[in-house]
């Protein structure tokens, strides 16, 4: 998190001293994501959005800096485990759940956008991004049944795994995409994703290839100044 508080604080800077440069803009981005998981029947929906910053290197192309704000959900990966003990007369039943359900990241990115013309309303996008995982959201629950002499009693509590553990703290890849100018200052955006890291490395969850992060956006993004 730190190195993600840094380039937030430095892109105001950045912004007071080149905002006399010529070519300079800045603005701002927010877009719905759909991911690829290797165990789910569909794909995932997720939130993105940040700030962002572009230097002309020439009529046609654009330095680009961005950070921002990455949700990935609908992971629903879940770890169930059943276990029985005990005698006829004295009898536990233990149910353990652990389910996976968003992870969060601070993504910090640099790319070249570029265009046909000047003058075109399209715009073309290539790019690395590297983002730290900020915060995850899970269900983690144990409930116990037991039957003591006909006499039936539960016991829930929770959480109790480390799910931290079986996560990636970072995520490193690429990123491809087009975007077409609506009006002066604020455009559409379609982006392709695709990351290298496992998402998702520990045994807990899954025994399914590794969770390299498959993703595409569909945006707007407005220009500040």
């Amino acid at each position: 998190m730190k190195y993600a508080a840094f380039l937030i604080a430095a892109l105001p800077f950045w912004s007071i001293i080149s905002c006399n440069g010529q070519g300079f803009q800045a603005g701002v981005n927010a877009s719905y994501l759909m991911h690829l998981q290797p165990e789910a029947d569909g794909p995932g929906i997720g939130v993105q959005g940040g700030a962002w910053a572009s230097w002309a290197i020439n009529g046609k192309s654009r330095l680009h800096l961005s950070i921002g704000h990455r949700r990935l959900g609908g992971f629903n990966r879940l770890y169930l485990e059943t276990r029985i003990s005990g005698t006829s007369n004295d009898l536990r039943r233990t149910v353990s759940a652990v389910q996976l359900m968003a992870l969060h990241y601070v993504d910090a990115e640099l790319g070249w956008a570029f265009s046909a013309s000047p003058d075109s309303r399209w715009l073309y996008y290539a790019g690395v991004y590297y983002a730290l995982l900020a915060n995850w959201q899970y269900y983690d629950r144990t409930l116990v049944s037991i039957d003591e002499s006909g006499r039936k009693r539960g016991e829930v509590s929770g959480p109790n795994r480390p799910v931290r553990n079986e996560l990636n703290d970072k995520d490193l890849g690429l990123r491809l995409g087009v975007s077409y100018r609506l009006l002066d200052g604020l455009s559409a955006q379609f982006r392709v994703r695709k990351g290298f890291s496992d998402l998702v490395p520990g045994r807990l969850f899954t025994d399914s290839p590794k969770d390299h992060l498959a993703a595409f956006s569909l945006g707007l993004s407005a220009r500040l100044f």
